[in-house]
């Protein structure tokens, strides 16, 4: 079927479309396109063109940037920083050292060097404007525009607030732009083509250029005290010396602060782990300079100018005689006046006397006597010019003196000032910055430390102990030793709250840095292979309604007992439910489990969790009275209701897969595992019970043993997980006696130390008084236990006698790791597993054989073989029997 033009509306357009075209004519003629051919090419070739623009600015913006970074990276490498403080030395020393020890001839080479580092630094300046953000700040417009605004006039808390907002967003350049850019300039007042601009003039050369010099000099005479000032701007250079240093120094430090690299006036001083601190430092460093260099500065503005009283008194006196002469020659006047010039002349260091407006007919102009210098000799800033007038200023009297001497002197002083402002702007980097690095920085850097190890290593053991240490032995009262301690305790708070699952959301948030409030707590899961144990004590509804309060006291105990060795053999504690505890094994299987084929592969993980729950009924076994250690009314009342009450759990081992995670919501979260086999080691629990066993196994989990570990195991049944499953699934037990009264043997062995001990010490004479008894240090943790060293917030310090837990005095409890050899050579372990005996377990193999087979009459004689061997008291036989009796009924 072809589709109609009515219910094509394409087709309808361009029919439309061409019937208008031909004037209403019914014949079809050639249909014209929307767009034209040439139009469609030029969009085309637009969008290429485009592109191509885009690719080609996004390539020469990444070049630029790598430049930039090149750029930067050159000048902060130490071959920079060495060479740009050479020529900063230079600058601060090199005109002193050139007026002390050179000759006027050699003020050319000078010039030149100080050209050569006046273009270093102008480099520098301009390589850091182009590649270092921030350095040169570009004014802010609208900024300024909201600062200036009669609104933000009229809401000004004070003008001088209002100014200092307006000149922060005014200033273009950063504080160190400023620093750099005037200690530039300073070195430009020292070339003589600038001082002879300023001063009016240079050393002259011939006799003809004396007036010359002389106007010169006297010019700058009348600008002497603004030309000192000029000078100790060069003092600023001693801030580039500091910063080079720092620089320098931040770039031996292997950390990096790149974040702070945007701030306007960063220092680049950055010392590990701390933006509060470099930031602390950078601005002390600012307040320093700035305070030395208004007192280098101002003190000047506040000394009187030198005055050459002798000089001037001299040419004053001479200068009235010459005056004297102005009424008519006398030869008496003119003796009078060549005595008192020829006395100047020789009195003093004068190489050149000038007259003007004298009409007398005598000399204008004096020579001085052989062996000084000419003026032609001597540098500008080696002569002081004094000019002594009339009233009406139409006389005067213009020498000029050598004071080469004066000057070299003072060199000498600008040398050991620069030194000593060296040597202050150091000692004051150090004093001012020392209480507070020591007060503010170092306790933040301790934190930020704590933090970050603890998101690197949530169950690290010395984390919440490694700052405190630092000063245990000093309470000195600071909010910030507080807080370090704090954190500590926090951090083990939440390693005790979250336990092992929780280690990756515990460093996972830490790490976020982004946002005040910034959490990802209820993400994704992982999933992970581990074996499970799930832990209950027996009778412990009967036991709540009678120990009441203190049921708390009597579940922590346990905990203690069994936590304690799980973290020695490298397990941790996951969930406390009241009467029951859930304990993981992790196994790092980065491939598939069913490829394990050694305990090698995961470092014994199913040994040392069997071992875990055996060996914590024995010390449960060992410390009754720790565990029963309640009130009288209590006890009273327990051992009514339970006559004979022994406290005992039953446990279930499985090995599978999970999935770790946070669970709950943002009100509450609970660090967990989701999975089938976490409730099957729960099952296997419960199971116990009708087994007649403290501990059950599923076949995964017995799979996993070594061959030690099996030796001492038994298959008790073979399940179904489902009834319509086809494959079944073994269960394991691991027998132990728990009948044996270790208190008893532990008190028979107590009796005999101490009555060995007091033999010893009737022999040997007692010198001096008996020692104090001392406290025992208890430890929850083998130091050297666990293989793969975990580490585990349960180690108590050495020092802790004073902390209680409220349990009382806590057993210390050290197994031994040497798996597999320690199912052959642990004396707890070979005392309760001595009731039985290979050839019972090969026994009761044979029934469960038989039993699987279907041959129940045959199956029965081999339980009640067991049964005999063990005196009626072995759960899988007498479970077994009752199962096969209502099977055969």
């Amino acid at each position: 079927m072809h589709p109609q033009h009515g219910n094509n509306p394409s087709s309808c357009h361009r029919h439309s479309s061409s019937s208008s075209f031909d004037g209403g004519n019914d014949e079809e003629g050639p249909r014209k396109p929307l767009h034209d051919e040439s139009e469609e090419d030029e969009i085309e070739s637009l969008n290429r063109k485009q592109t191509a623009t885009e690719t080609a600015t996004a390539t020469a913006t990444a070049k630029l940037n790598r430049t930039k970074h090149l750029a930067n990276k050159f000048l902060d490498s130490n071959g920079t920083i060495t060479f740009m403080s050479f020529i900063t030395v230079y600058a601060l020393y090199g005109d002193d050292v050139r007026i002390i020890a050179f000759q006027p001839n050699v003020d050319i080479v000078f010039l030149a060097l100080s050209a050569v580092a006046s273009a270093f630094f102008l480099v520098e300046i301009s390589l850091l404007c182009w590649c270092k953000q921030g350095y040169l700040r570009r004014p802010d417009l609208t900024a300024i525009r909201d600062v200036c605004s009669i609104y933000a006039w009229k809401k000004r808390k004070s003008t001088l607030e209002w100014l200092s907002k307006l000149w922060n967003v005014l200033q273009p350049g950063s504080f160190y732009f400023w620093l750099d850019l005037i200690s530039t300039f300073s070195m430009v007042i020292e070339m003589p083509w600038f001082f002879q601009s300023f001063g009016g003039g240079g050393g002259g050369g011939e006799r003809g250029g004396v007036d010359s010099t002389v106007d010169a000099g006297a010019q700058a005479a009348n600008n002497l005290k603004v030309l000192r000032i000029l000078r100790m701007v060069r003092l600023v250079r001693l801030a580039k010396l500091y910063k080079y240093f720092s620089t320098k120094q931040s770039s031996k430090t292997p950390y990096s602060n790149s974040s702070m690299q945007g701030s306007s006036d960063s220092l680049d001083i950055f010392p590990p782990g701390s933006h509060v601190g470099a930031e602390m430092s950078d601005r002390t460093t600012k307040k320093v300079i700035v305070g030395i260099l208004v007192m280098l500065i101002g003190i000047p503005l506040l000394q009187p100018d030198e005055v050459a009283y002798r000089n001037k008194l001299a040419m004053t006196t001479v200068f009235e005689n010459r005056m004297l002469l102005m009424d008519g020659i006398d030869n008496n006047e003119v003796e009078n006046w060549e005595f008192a010039e020829s006395l100047f002349v020789e009195s003093t260091d004068c190489i050149d006397i000038a007259y003007s407006g004298f009409n007398d007919g005598l000399v204008k102009e004096t020579i001085v006597p052989e062996g000084r210098s000419r003026i032609q000799e001597l540098r500008i800033d080696a002569m002081e010019v004094i000019t002594v007038s009339d009233a009406s200023f139409t006389y005067s009297m213009t020498s000029v003196f050598d004071i080469t001497g004066r000057v070299r002197e003072e060199a000498i002083l600008a040398i050991l000032l620069t030194s000593f402002v060296i040597f202050l702007l150091g000692l004051g980097m150090v004093s001012f910055t020392k209480d507070v690095h020591n007060l503010v920085i170092v306790p933040i850097e301790h934190m930020i430390q704590l933090v970050r190890e603890i998101s690197e290593n949530p169950l690290g053991k010395d984390l919440s102990l490694r700052a405190v240490d630092n000063n245990k032995q000093k309470d000195d009262g600071m909010e910030t030793t507080l807080l370090i301690r704090t954190i500590s305790k926090i951090a083990g708070l939440m390693r005790v709250g979250f336990g092992e699952a929780g280690a990756d959301i515990i460093g996972k948030n830490l790490n976020i840095t982004h946002g005040a409030d910034a959490m990802n707590l209820l993400g994704t899961g992982r999933k992970i292979h581990s074996i499970f144990g799930f832990c209950d004590v027996r009778q412990f509804t009967d036991t709540t309604e009678c120990l009441q309060e203190e049921v708390m006291l009597f579940v922590n105990r346990i905990a203690h007992i069994l936590h304690s060795i799980v973290v020695q053999c490298d397990g941790a504690a996951n969930k406390n439910i009241g009467d029951a505890f859930l304990l993981t094994w992790k196994v790092n299987t980065s491939t598939d489990p069913q490829q394990i084929t050694s305990c090698a592969d995961h470092n014994y993980a199913a040994d040392k969790a069997l071992f875990s729950f055996v060996k914590t009924m024995i010390e449960m076994n060992k410390h009754e009275d720790f565990l029963c250690n309640f009130s009288p009314r209590a006890l009273a009342e327990l051992y009514e209701r339970m006559p004979g009450y022994k406290c005992r759990i039953g446990c279930g081992l499985h090995f599978g897969w999970a999935i770790e995670g946070a669970i709950g919501s943002s009100k509450k979260i609970d660090a967990s595992y989701i999975s089938p086999h976490v409730n099957m080691s729960e099952s296997l629990e419960g199971a116990t019970k009708d087994y007649g066993v403290p501990i059950l196994m599923s076949e995964p989990f017995y799979n996993l043993l070594s061959s030690e570990a099996a030796a001492g195991c038994r298959k008790v049944d073979a399940i179904k997980k489902r009834e319509d499953d086809i494959v079944t699934t073994n269960l394991y037990t691991y027998d132990v006696d728990l009948s044996i009264d270790f208190a008893h043997e532990e008190g028979k062995k107590k009796e005999t130390k101490k009555k060995k001990e007091k033999a010893r010490n009737k022999k040997r004479p007692m010198i001096g008084p008996a020692p104090a008894q001392r406290k025992p240090q208890f430890s929850l943790v083998d130091d050297h236990g666990a293989e793969n060293q975990r580490k585990t917030f349960l180690q108590r310090g050495n020092n802790n006698d004073n902390i209680s837990d409220g349990l009382g005095q806590l057993p210390r409890i050290k197994i031994s790791n040497n798996f597999p050899d320690v199912w052959n050579s642990d004396e707890d372990i070979l005392q309760v597993t001595a009731h039985f005996t290979d050839e019972m377990r090969a026994i009761f193999s044979d029934g469960m054989d038989a039993y699987i087979a279907g041959d129940y009459d045959e199956a029965k004689l081999f339980f009640y073989q067991v049964l005999d061997e063990t005196d009626g008291n072995d759960g899988p036989a007498q479970c077994m029997l009752a199962k096969l009796t209502r099977v055969t009924h």
